[in-house]
């Protein structure tokens, strides 16, 4: 009886220790996902996670390869809700979500007191008024992109009042590009 309480032990502890993670970094990118895989949020030791899409607006003739990853919309992400499992990253520093088609943001976002980098840009069906309460409170938060996002006048002066020490990018003049230093 005894080695098959020792067997059963070895190997659910064997189990559980393959299953731990190391992954820090995680893009996906322009993966033409309609919802975040569930074993993304199994990663505990995430710090980055990439689910927006990156494109490129006119991008150089010797840049244009193949056609799907030129043209903009095909291989693109399409994830309009973020899950509750979110909050379970708690190790996450950075949180890129940007044109995706989100739609709300979920409040276990609160969780994450490691979040310093969001960026929700360029989801136009998101309204800055409407996820005021749960931005508002991530205080500890250095970056905040909303460029390209519903947002009105009141809404952006309440968020710069409750981030005061966040940098927050509402306009694209708002950005920083490469060439200023």
């Amino acid at each position: 009886m005894r080695f098959l309480i020792l067997v059963i032990l070895f190997f659910v502890l064997g189990c559980t220790y393959r299953t731990r993670s190391t992954v820090t970094s995680l893009d996906l990118s322009n993966q033409k996902l309609s919802a975040i895989p569930d074993s993304v949020f199994s990663l505990s030791k995430l710090e980055n996670l990439k689910l927006g899409n990156n494109f490129t607006i006119y991008p150089p003739l010797s840049e244009i390869g193949d056609y799907s990853e030129s043209v903009p919309g095909i291989g693109m992400n399409k994830i309009t809700v973020i899950p509750k499992a979110i909050g379970q990253l708690h190790n996450l520093r950075t949180l890129a979500l940007s044109f995706i088609d989100l739609r709300s943001l979920p409040t276990e976002l609160l969780q994450l007191k490691q979040l310093d980098t969001l960026d929700i840009s360029f989801n136009e069906r998101l309204n800055i008024a409407s996820e005021l309460g749960i931005l508002s409170k991530m205080t500890w938060l250095k970056y905040l992109n909303i460029v390209a996002i519903k947002f009105d006048q009141t809404s952006i002066e309440a968020l710069r009042k409750s981030l005061p020490n966040t940098r927050i990018d509402a306009k694209v003049e708002d950005l920083p590009f490469e060439d200023e230093q």
